[in-house]
């Protein structure tokens, strides 16, 4: 970024590099070793893809700082380096630029590779892939760049995070960040067509701060299990949304067939997606169509789940009684929503099932025999 030099110190590290002008200004360039590297080894231009060593990511804690919060006009301030692990690589060449044909023909490729290894797709995009370990915590997805040269991801220190509760069915492409990963050494793979290449990240606590060991267990811990605990919500209202759009598919496909003759079972169709509405609302909260900043007085799982989560993952110095008494709160909601979840399948969708499964929808109608009269 470029700053200012005239209120601010600046405290290079060995890895950047600076450009000042005469007091007016200074250019920082975080982390030039892949220059150095690449001066040293000009052999990594001939690979399709190479990664650089990442600069050491730190567990940071943030706070909002005194003074104005909104900068007008006539404030001048750099952009700090973004948060996270900084991720260096090269490549070779960028991504060419396709017709709609080209990409048409494209998307229909990857749609028929649905289901395969994402290493086997095309070199449309870039996969990185991150482990701790042998154990695959985190995929990222990224476009090809248009440009050769070097770039920049940052990730995020964080492993994939569970599904979160819809009311609708969403395809996803890309994962859901979730907890924070905990100090230690992570490998980088990254994944372009069938080439990849892979480097290391060593992430270090906030040296500002005196955590141990144990509270950074305890955390991370505790948040998988919420993590857990959101995953079975959103599992139980996938399998309440599912059963609605296909409550709503019979009704529409009956009253196409015959309105009056299925009358009974369109009610009952209408009455059961109510029904369906009601205990989806436990998790997500009754659904509001207000305009503008609303809020919801009742507690639901998700807000319950979302609070405990929140307090959870940004307590540093281990899980106190506040922590425990919200995971109980959390965990109180989510049971009972779960045991009316389930009665309901057992019970009300259970009858609709059997009553709609005894109906004989076969598309057949009867023949009639034709003859000239």
């Amino acid at each position: 970024p470029t700053v200012s030099t005239k209120d601010l110190a600046i405290h290079p590290r060995e890895q950047d590099l600076v450009i000042g002008t005469f007091g007016r200004a200074a250019w920082v360039l975080d982390d030039i070793r892949p220059l150095r590297k690449l001066a040293g080894n000009t052999s990594i231009l001939q690979k399709e893809i190479g990664l650089f060593k990442s600069p050491d990511a730190y567990l940071a804690a943030y706070q909002q700082p005194t003074g104005s919060r909104f900068g007008g006009d006539a404030i001048f301030s750099g952009e700090n380096r973004e948060s996270g692990a900084m991720i260096t690589y090269y490549l070779k060449e960028g991504s060419k630029k396709k017709n709609k044909k080209e990409k048409k023909e494209e998307n229909e490729e990857e749609d028929k590779a649905e289901g395969e290894s994402s290493k086997e797709k095309t070199k449309d995009s870039i996969f990185f892939e991150f482990y701790d370990g042998d154990r695959l915590i985190r995929t990222l997805k990224y476009k090809t760049p248009e440009k050769a040269g070097f770039h920049r991801i940052y990730w995020n220190l964080d492993e994939k995070g569970p599904d979160r509760p819809s009311r609708t069915i969403r395809k996803r492409d890309r994962e859901r960040g979730g907890i924070e990963v905990k100090p230690g050494t992570y490998k980088v793979k990254a994944i372009y067509g069938n080439i990849s290449d892979s480097t290391m990240v060593t992430v270090k606590t906030d040296p500002r701060l005196d955590v141990d060991l144990t509270s950074i267990n305890e955390v991370y811990e505790t948040g998988k299990k919420l993590e857990g605990y959101t995953q079975t919500a959103a599992d139980a209202v996938k399998q309440l949304v599912e059963s609605k759009n296909l409550a709503n598919k019979f009704k529409k496909e009956l009253k196409e067939l015959d309105k009056d003759k299925f009358k009974e079972q369109i009610k009952a169709s209408e009455e059961i997606v109510k029904q369906i509405d009601s205990v989806v609302a436990l998790y997500l909260g009754k659904e509001d169509k207000r305009q503008g900043i609303t809020d919801d007085p009742e507690p639901n799982v998700m807000s319950r789940l979302g609070d405990a989560s929140y307090y959870v993952n940004t307590r540093k110095s281990g899980i106190t009684a506040t922590e425990r008494r919200m995971i109980q709160f959390a965990e109180e909601e989510l049971k009972s929503a779960l045991d009316k979840t389930n009665a309901f399948f057992n019970d009300e969708w259970k009858s609709y099932r059997t009553s709609i499964e005894s109906l004989d929808l076969s598309p057949f109608k009867e023949t009639e025999s034709f003859e000239l009269k």
